[in-house]
């Protein structure tokens, strides 16, 4: 029987319900665990669980979860026409739409945007042999749809479902217990439903008693192998906020401590059955990156010598590893912004219209870190120790194009095991897929750690409020949710000459990076002291203005990546704030091999033992790679003073706007 979206969306209108009527986030996740499982109970005999009206139902329910699906944002200017002009008549049909129709023609709507999978277009081609206007596929679909149904249909587009939140793991375990660890060796919903008609599976109860839950998935776990050309999930890490946290979940395992380079993630997959070497690159959003990532191509044949009777995959292999630049002048690794002048995206290059030309020197590099799969034996299975043996023997290391990722292993029964932590922790007697979850990877970096992220003081100089992050934030009304922040431009003739101050907006403060505590002291005590945009100024005077304002591809400088506010300072001028010159050499000086490498490991140890006792203090829910400090800045008589302070980690970026 084919699953009606209206009873999908009685689930998720339940759900919204639970975000607006919960004052605290344990309440409504309460509420929502009783509003699924209530759910399901009512409508389990009917759920389908095999074939494509499975996909369809997991795939409406994880819209985020098909990357392979990119339906445009041209959809939402073209949603956002139709509510103006009073839409299309809506619930004008009694024909109800079923989510198996609903699923394929979201297929076609994203057959038409060139950032969805070569796959995907190729199998809407297939069935439906020619391609429809996406607007008379929309059309047609709101045409049969009620009010609350259309509000979910734009969401399902938008791959958001905000403020209503769907319990992930809940609801893939309700769906079928052994769903989640599916997902973790064939990380897409067409295959993992795939999966579940194996004639082993097929036969277990969809949810067993709970005394028999660890067998069953021991004897799942033998019939299930990762496969070449669909990836596979990369392995999920605990960030510890401390030494002693770090230390707390290593517990006594010997660990393997890799080196990583916070370059860009990826899954190679080989399957010599086709053509061209069958090399696949998956990018860590589980998008298929493979002409893209060209440039690798090569230096990967060579590696593992693919063209070669030498080779030491006979079938299929998969491996992990991190893209990045490296430069044959001096053997250095770039910094991260210049990826983009090697990938392209979707075929084109983003951000780089303004970039220096490529450097003859420079060519993109692979360091790989781990095995997987090799021919017929699953890799994922066996210990660190193992893999890592086997990685050395599979992959030819070539100066500046390939090579193996360097670790250390550290007994963590040892007295001395927190002296020696850094980077990445793997145990070495592990496996990658395994369905026991307390032993999990770590991954450590200063800037997850309370007081090591470099900061620095900026200015807000300006609020908007958004309703969506309004409805998340469930605490109230707001004049605004999100800030901007800047730096002063003419600091020295401000201090000098008391100058008219300059400021430059780099960034926007979300509620990602922003604890609830200050948007509600910044809503209370601004809002008398604010100043309305004025219509007119000397020497900005436009005769129009773009409701929709288009963004530059990329600037010439560098910005934070992805800061957050540490605290609200009223004790600071803006005349004590960084400058926009300051935030460059800031920026620079990250970006340099200190002189003293020795020196440099000593401070940061002493900064570790001295700011211990910060652990779990941090106000946000998770530490970023960039941390800023910032002041806002009033205006009241022509007068600027201080307001407000952010933290942030400035592992800096080439500022971009796409």
């Amino acid at each position: 029987m084919p699953f009606p979206f209206r009873l999908l969306c009685d689930l998720l209108e339940r759900l919204e319900r639970n975000a607006r009527r919960s004052s605290s986030i344990d309440r409504t996740q309460e509420r929502d665990t009783l509003t699924i499982l209530t759910w399901f109970n009512e409508h389990n005999a009917i759920i389908p669980r095999r074939g494509p009206e499975a996909v369809a139902f997991l795939s409406c329910l994880f819209p985020e979860r098909r990357p392979d699906r990119c339906l445009g944002s041209s959809r939402m200017k073209d949603l956002q026409r139709w509510k103006i002009s009073g839409g299309l008549g809506f619930a004008s049909s009694v024909e109800r739409v079923t989510l198996e129709e609903l699923d394929d023609i979201l297929d076609q709507i994203a057959a038409s945007s060139s950032f969805s999978s070569a796959s995907l277009r190729e199998r809407v081609i297939t069935k439906h042999g020619r391609s429809i206007r996406a607007d008379n596929l929309l059309s047609k679909v709101f045409r049969v749809l009620q009010s609350s149904e259309t509000k979910w249909m734009i969401r399902i587009i938008s791959k958001n479902y905000s403020p209503a939140r769907v319990l992930e793991t809940l609801v893939m375990s309700k769906f079928h217990f052994l769903l989640p660890d599916l997902l973790r060796f064939q990380n897409s919903i067409p295959a993992a439903v795939g999966l579940l008609g194996n004639p082993t599976i097929r036969h277990m109860p969809i949810q067993p008693a709970v005394d028999t839950c660890d067998e069953l998935k021991e004897v799942a776990s033998r019939e299930l192998e990762p496969q070449a050309g669909i990836m596979t999930a990369h392995a999920t890490y605990k960030k510890p906020r401390s030494i002693r946290h770090c230390c707390q979940l290593a517990g006594l395992r010997r660990m393997s401590v890799e080196r990583k380079y916070d370059r860009e993630y990826c899954q190679i997959h080989i399957d010599l059955k086709k053509s061209g070497a069958g090399i696949k690159i998956f990018s860590k959003s589980g998008r298929d990156s493979t002409s893209d990532r060209m440039g690798i191509h090569r230096a990967l044949r060579d590696s593992l010598e693919l063209d070669t009777a030498g080779c030491k995959i006979k079938k299929r292999c998969i491996l992990e590893g991190e893209l990045l630049v490296s430069n044959d002048d001096d053997g250095r690794i770039e910094p991260f912004h210049k990826i983009r002048r090697h990938v392209k995206r979707s075929g084109r290059f983003l951000g780089a219209a303004r970039d220096s030309p490529v450097e003859s020197s420079e060519h993109l590099m692979i360091v790989f870190y781990d095995v997987l799969l090799l021919d017929d034996i699953v890799r994922g299975l066996d210990t660190h120790d193992e893999r890592r043996r086997l990685l050395q023997s599979l992959v030819r290391r070539i100066p500046g194009r390939t090579d193996i990722g360097s670790r250390e292993v550290i007994e963590f029964s040892s007295f001395d095991a927190a002296e020696r932590l850094r980077f990445m922790l793997k145990g070495c007697d592990d496996p990658y897929f395994s369905f026991n979850r307390s032993r999990p990877f770590i991954k450590l970096k200063k800037d997850y750690i309370p007081g090591l992220s470099n900061t620095a003081d900026f200015v807000i100089i300006r609020g908007r409020r958004d309703a969506g992050d309004e409805h998340e934030l469930g605490i109230g009304s707001l004049w605004w949710t999100s800030f901007y922040i800047g730096c002063i431009e003419n600091k020295d003739e401000v201090c000098r000459f008391n100058a008219k101050p300059r400021f430059r907006i780099i960034d926007t403060i979300d509620r990602h990076s922003i604890s609830k505590e200050n948007i509600t002291y910044l809503n209370r005590h601004e809002y008398f002291t604010r100043a309305p945009f004025a219509k007119s100024m000397p020497e900005f005077n436009p005769v129009e203005l773009f409701k929709h304002p288009f963004i530059p591809a990329n600037v010439g400088y560098f910005a934070l990546r992805f800061p957050r506010v540490l605290k609200v300072h009223e004790d600071r001028s803006f005349r004590d704030t960084i400058s926009f010159e300051e935030l460059q050499k800031m920026a620079l000086r990250c970006l340099e091999i200190p002189d003293d490498g020795e020196q440099e490991e000593k401070s940061w140890l002493w900064r570790l033992r001295a700011n211990e006792h910060l652990v779990d203090r941090s106000r946000t829910s998770s530490p970023s790679d960039d941390a800023v400090s910032v002041t806002h800045i009033r205006h009241q008589k022509r007068k600027i003073s201080p307001e407000v302070a952010l933290y942030s980690n400035l592992t800096v970026k080439r500022a971009k706007q796409e």
